[in-house]
């Protein structure tokens, strides 16, 4: 494994605190002027105050590093091959049966059992 510096310089550190700051207070934003203004703008203050907390912290290595790590992630999703219709289909009645028929199973077992405690215990 790769060792990561964690080091931070204080000014990283700032604008962490500040970035965080700005989106708490976007959230506050919406539920201070809930009366006040439509759910648009409200919504819009949410927005901004995510957008303009993630350039801030974007604007830190580790902001970067971690965007490199969305980008990475994304790419590899899209390498992940979905089943079909038909195969998800298929699958899922299976699996309804196998259930189905452990179901029983166990019912059978837990009778069995059932009537042999209580033959020998009555």
């Amino acid at each position: 494994m790769s060792q990561v510096d964690t080091t931070q310089s204080g000014s990283d550190q700032i604008k962490w605190y500040i970035a965080i700051a700005v989106i708490i207070a976007g959230v506050a934003a919406n539920l201070y002027f809930v009366d006040q203004f439509p759910t648009v703008v409200r919504a819009m203050m949410v927005i901004g105050g995510v957008v303009l907390g993630a350039v801030i912290g974007y604007s830190t290595p580790r902001g970067k590093e971690f965007a490199k790590f969305v980008k990475n992630a994304n790419i590899e999703r899209q390498k992940i091959v979905w089943p079909t219709k038909n195969e998800t289909v298929h699958t899922t009645l299976i699996v309804l049966a196998l259930v189905i028929v452990f179901g029983l199973f166990l019912f059978l077992v837990d009778s069995i059992f059932s009537n042999l405690v209580e033959y020998f215990f009555e």
